[in-house]
C-alpha cells in the first residue's frame, strides 16, 4: 500500500460532513490550513479546513 503523509493538489478525498449532499472532492490548492477543493459531482469550488476531509487510500 502506498501512503503519503501530506495531501497534494489533484488528490481525491471524502468530506467528513456532506456539503449539499456531496462528499467526494478533488483538492485544488492549499491555502494555509484550508484547501480550495472542487466537488466531484457538481464542479462547485469551496474552501475546507484540513480536518474536514479524509484522504482516499488505494492499494497498489
Amino acid at each position: 500500500m502506498c501512503r503519503r503523509e501530506e495531501p497534494q493538489a489533484g488528490d481525491i478525498a471524502t468530506l467528513n460532513e456532506p456539503y449539499l449532499g456531496y462528499r467526494r472532492i478533488e483538492l485544488i490548492e492549499k491555502r494555509w490550513y484550508k484547501w480550495r477543493v472542487r466537488i466531484c459531482e457538481s464542479g462547485k469550488e469551496i474552501e475546507v479546513w484540513e480536518d474536514e476531509f479524509e484522504m482516499e487510500t488505494h492499494d497498489i
